[in-house]
């Protein structure tokens, strides 16, 4: 039924119509449709003897979708949750050490917002599954030269933070080719392979910060820590890698499915890799200004945290290891936020009240500023500890919830393909300005701070 953008922009998910709409989308991955000539998606790829079970290729998507999603998210998390590792490698410039978190992620947003800008211009003709691979190799490009980079002497400090803010840079371009062509397939794919992406995202936020740990851990030469670093950006390489193949490999079943007879390609990748006319901004807007204006606000507050993630110092445990762990808790709490997303329940729906929710994260910033920042709190104890790590995980999972409840009403709100495809780029342009707003207010809290 066609809906005109006006009416779906202002009633949004909330009648009972549109609700049962979204609900329809949660089914549960490994079942296959009751008609599956009918759904390509339902076609059963193999099956796993031991336990028999049929993996289908609406299966095999989703796992795609979410490491493509990791592999979409993993970069910048890597960069984020190394910063204790790079000020370390960095300490003979206090100035280049103390600004390296807030430097990586303005050259970061920067880069990305001006490139999305120009990736969001480039409509007609797009393949998107092209932009997705190539993203990908970008990425593996960048941190196999990372882990190379560890080998520099440490004299090299001003050339080493250059190198470094030089690969943030050209892997803010492979991860914005990366995204735009996720959420241009997922938005037509379906709320269900959007959550898949949001959670591939949230392992990825995981992961790199247990990757650290397991690096420091493992060290045997503490004075050096370039093993550490090499262990960790081979393990970037590896994770992008592995989604590049199983981005092949869906791509190549999907066209043997629909080689063998499927006439419906309605839920193909195929049909969605190319983009037929442009779409303006101003045509997006209209439906998702609640839904874009909660992404700015999530991601302009939620910057906070790497700054007081790098700066909040336990009394108890050594910063090396408390700082991952911190990152690791927030993720926690982001890829929790995203997970309970896959139940309805969970989902905030009405996106007025999504607004109102992300607007109230900002009382998490004063919250914070009570804990041992710069060790202002020395006469802290294990609950000032406890309580800063409960409040790092909050705000993770408020992070992680209103994200996931975004990004899942895209593809509802809007009704043709290109216009679906389109959002891609304009909502993957709206996230990189949130990012950068966020990265500046991040010099001003590190001035307030500091």
């Amino acid at each position: 039924m066609v809906q005109s953008y006006s009416s779906m922009a202002s009633k949004g998910i909330n009648s009972d119509e549109d609700q049962t709409a979204l609900e329809s989308q949660y089914e549960d991955i490994a079942d296959v449709d009751a008609h599956p000539t009918m759904d390509p998606d339902s076609s059963i790829l193999l099956c796993i003897p031991i336990i028999h079970k049929a993996v289908t290729l609406r299966a095999l998507k989703y796992v795609t979708f979410l490491l493509c999603g990791m592999a979409n998210l993993w970069p910048w998390n890597c960069f984020l949750s190394a910063s204790e590792y790079f000020r370390s490698r960095l300490e003979s410039s206090p100035a280049l050490s103390s600004n390296y978190s807030s430097t990586m992620m303005t050259v970061w947003t920067l880069v990305s917002t001006v490139f999305n800008f120009y990736v969001s211009q480039k409509q007609e003709n797009v393949d998107y599954l092209f932009r997705l691979k190539l993203g990908c190799l970008i990425q593996i490009i960048v941190f196999f030269s990372m882990s190379v980079g560890v080998l520099f002497p440490q004299t090299w400090t001003t050339f080493y933070f250059s190198f470094v803010m030089l690969n943030v840079a050209i892997s803010a371009v492979g991860a914005c080719l990366t995204q735009v062509a996720i959420i241009a397939l997922v938005n037509v794919k379906g709320p269900i392979y959007a959550n898949a992406n949001v959670v591939g995202n949230a392992i990825s936020g995981v992961l790199p910060s247990i990757s650290m740990i397991i690096a420091v851990v493992t060290n045997k030469h503490a004075q050096s820590r370039s093993a550490e670093g090499a262990k960790y950006f081979l393990t970037s390489v590896f994770v992008t890698l592995v989604a590049l193949i199983f981005a092949e490999v869906t791509a190549w079943h999907e066209n043997q499915v629909l080689n063998d007879g499927f006439e419906s390609q309605e839920n193909s990748l195929e049909p969605v890799t190319t983009q037929r006319r442009f779409v303006s901004f101003k045509h997006i807007w209209q439906p998702l200004k609640f839904v874009e204006s909660t992404i700015i606000l999530v991601f302009s507050i939620t910057l906070a945290f790497p700054i007081f993630a790098s700066f909040v110092d336990s009394h108890f445990v050594s910063r090396k290891v408390f700082v991952p762990v911190i990152f690791l808790v927030w993720n926690l709490g982001d890829l929790a936020g995203r997970v309970v997303c896959a139940w309805k329940f969970f989902v905030v729906g009405n996106q007025k009240l999504m607004v109102l929710y992300a607007v109230s994260r900002i009382v998490y910033i004063p919250l914070f500023m009570l804990c041992n920042a710069f060790g202002r709190n020395e006469n802290g104890s294990i609950i000032t500890d406890i309580f800063y790590i409960m409040l790092q995980f909050m705000f993770g999972f408020s992070n992680g919830q209103l994200f996931s409840s975004a990004f899942m009403l895209i593809g509802h709100l809007l009704y043709t393909d290109d216009e679906k495809k389109a959002a891609g780029g304009y909502t993957a342009l709206v996230i990189n300005i949130s990012l950068l707003l966020g990265s500046i207010m991040s010099y001003l809290l590190v001035v307030e701070m500091g």
